[in-house]
């Protein structure tokens, strides 16, 4: 039997992918970008024995993982890390940051199910 935790932020890096395809052109299309990345990573970890944590900064989530061309590539996500948190809310003065391209957008949609199926192949079993 798959973990089913694993299994879970694979379904939910889904329905952030989705989330993100229907928002392009409003900048919060940017945060369901960064989790879909984000849990992808999660999931990455179950598969290494780690735990998941609460940490949304993709780069500390990879820091425990063995070196390899899919945690390389996994750590160019971290460009989306601070669409968690600083890019969601307005500036104290009330300003609120514009999100990426679509184009931007669209580019890490398609780097982000890139790598699904490698993190899916090591799926953890127990």
């Amino acid at each position: 039997m798959i973990n089913p935790a694993f299994l879970a932020y694979l379904a939910d890096v889904a329905e952030d992918l989705d989330a993100a395809r229907k928002l392009r052109g409003n900048r919060f299309a940017a945060f369901h970008v960064q989790q879909a990345a984000e849990k992808l990573v999660k999931a990455l970890r179950i598969a290494h024995g780690l735990r998941p944590t609460v940490d949304h900064h993709i780069d500390a989530l990879l820091a425990e993982i063995p070196e390899s061309e899919l945690r390389t590539r996994m750590s160019g996500l971290d460009d989306w890390s601070d669409f968690a948190t600083t890019f969601r809310y307005p500036s104290p003065g009330g300003r609120r940051r514009p999100g990426p391209a679509d184009s931007d957008i669209d580019a890490a949609i398609a780097e982000i199910e890139s790598l699904v199926p490698l993190v899916r192949d090591l799926a953890p079993r127990g």
